[in-house]
């Protein structure tokens, strides 16, 4: 073999890590298995802690996207000179007067299609037990099968037009006799739901209350943090919470983002077809889609029926169209560009994430359950890849001075870090 050749291979050799011994993989593996299933106990302790104290859920949670929101705004402001106390207030005034002037912007637009609506209810209202009467008679026409609508057309209350063959009053009576007994049968929860709406009103008070105090004191809780940990895997801990500072911002962030474009293309589509409510169509279409792979259904199914009943099953279709495209435009141009950086799940992991967080804890399950496992999988694969692998992991200082070479630190990209100085 050439000397040249030999020498390739001496310096390739020479700096690749030597391979670890059978028994050493063995014991790193058993220690990666131990500690995750540790992490497992102390995430399952954490969420049995949560659910017995639920209440302080909905504020902590939205504190946490407010501050992964005003974070970047505050730490911009930190960088130009603004001590941090100055800057979270000047953020908060920022994002407080960027919401009021887009109220006052879409109030118009609202209010205008609100009066619009509730003129035109009388005919909706009408239209539906129409079309409902006609599908039934169809289907029946085609299978045999009766399907009796009388109870829906009469807690509609709509009269078809006045034809011979909508239930009386009497029999409209009889037929809601049942619904109004059930209803009265949940009028003993109006404690239980006045406490449900009271709660929600305290978090939306609290939260904005809680995120500010804590994106003041956020490098001293993170200080405090890191204290915690002993020394020597200290940068190591630096380096994985600032790894799911970026997963978990990422997702509440690009969920948002994608959240209001696809309400904008939305209401766009929808007002070029001529679809009535076409802004509240398309603002409801752009909120629901904060629930993952099933508030995109939501926002189409309203305009396919708000269209099917005031212009016909032609304009239904049209809507369902445009809801179509911009899922598509959603799905395979604007979620896979904002969610590649941050929570890397497949899909049928997202459902599946969906599906336990929704059955654990409802909605909040179904909201958290994504960054939940995303961060799941980022400390299973930090411990695999250190304990497991013997990799070393990137030190703090390392990826914060990488920045010279074009990367992006947490706090450019809006995270928390550890403001050490």
């Amino acid at each position: 073999m050439p000397r040249t050749d030999r020498g390739i291979l001496l310096s390739v050799a020479l700096t690749q890590p030597p391979r670890l011994p059978a028994g050493e993989r063995i014991r790193r593996a058993g220690l990666a298995a131990w500690s995750i299933i540790g992490i497992a106990i102390v995430i399952a302790g954490a969420l049995w802690l949560l659910l017995k104290i639920r209440i302080i859920l909905p504020p902590l949670v939205l504190a946490l996207v407010i501050i992964y929101l005003v974070n970047p705004i505050v730490s911009r402001f930190e960088r130009r000179g603004i001590r941090r106390g100055i800057a979270a207030i000047l953020s908060y005034i920022l994002v407080v007067g960027a919401l009021a002037l887009l109220v006052v912007a879409l109030a118009p637009f609202v209010s205008n299609q609100v009066s619009h609506f509730t003129e035109e209810w009388p005919s909706i209202r009408q239209e539906t037990a129409l079309v409902v009467e006609d599908v039934a008679d169809s289907i029946e026409q085609r299978t045999g099968i009766r399907i009796e609508t009388e109870r829906f057309v009469c807690l509609l209350g709509a009269d078809v037009g006045g034809s011979a063959e909508a239930p009386s009053e009497e029999r409209c009576d009889r037929l809601t006799e049942r619904f109004r007994e059930q209803i009265a049968d949940q009028a003993g929860r109006l404690t239980e739901i006045g406490l449900g709406l009271l709660e929600a009103a305290l978090a939306v008070v609290l939260a904005p209350l809680l995120a500010l105090y804590m994106v003041i004191d956020l490098p001293q809780i993170q200080r405090d943090l890191l204290g915690l940990v002993p020394e020597p895997h200290r940068e190591e801990a630096a380096d994985l919470g600032s790894k799911i500072g970026r997963a978990v911002g990422g997702f509440f962030r690009g969920q948002l983002f994608v959240a209001f474009t696809v309400g904008v293309m939305a209401a766009i589509g929808f007002g070029i077809i001529g679809l009535e409510f076409w802004f509240l169509i398309g603002a409801i279409a752009g909120v629901t889609n904060l629930i993952p792979l099933v508030g995109p259904f939501i926002g189409g199914g309203l305009g396919f029926l708000v269209g099917t009943m005031t212009d016909g099953i032609g304009k239904g279709l049209l809507a369902a169209l445009v809801a179509l495209i911009v899922q598509q435009i959603d799905n395979h141009f604007i979620s896979p560009q904002v969610m590649s950086r941050t929570v890397k799940l497949h899909p049928a992991t997202v459902m599946l994430s969906l599906l336990a967080g929704g059955t654990v804890a409802g909605f909040w399950g179904v909201l958290l359950g994504v960054p939940t496992v995303a961060v799941v999988k980022l400390l299973a694969l930090h411990f695999w890849t250190t304990r497991v692998l013997g990799e070393e992991p990137t030190p703090f200082a390392a990826a914060a001075g990488a920045t010279a070479g074009g990367a992006a630190t947490p706090v450019d990209r809006g995270e928390p870090r550890d403001d050490r100085g």
